[in-house]
Order: C-alpha cells, then structure tokens, then sequence
C-alpha cells in the first residue's frame, strides 16, 4: 500500500523530475525524496526507474 506522498512523489517520477526537482516543488529535501524512492522501488518490487514507471501505469496511477 503507497502512501499520499508516495503516489505524489511517484506521479512526478513518471514525469521525468529529478529527485531533487521534486524535493524543490514540494519543499522538501532531497534526502526525503530519496527516501521515498527507495520506499517505492522495495514496496513494488522495482529494480529501477523504468519499472516504478510500468508499475504506476499498470496501476493506473498516473495519466497521460
């Protein structure tokens, strides 16, 4: 189960930010962000970028 933040921070992924773009809009470090990303890839069995991205789309997460 994601959190809030975490679909948040994984929408903004799918569209290309950087972790530290994304630590800039939400105000947040980019620590934080990294943490979040680190979270997303354990709790969907990702091994990298492309495969969180599959994973919000399969999961309808995200539109294009």
């Amino acid at each position: 189960h994601l959190s809030e933040r975490e679909i948040e921070i994984l929408q903004k992924i799918c569209q290309g930010y950087s972790n530290q773009e994304i630590a800039d809009q939400l105000n947040i470090s980019k620590r934080t962000v990294d943490k979040h990303r680190s979270n997303l890839l354990e709790k969907t069995g990702s091994k990298n970028t492309a495969n969180l991205v599959i994973y919000a789309l399969k999961h309808k997460l995200v539109e294009f």
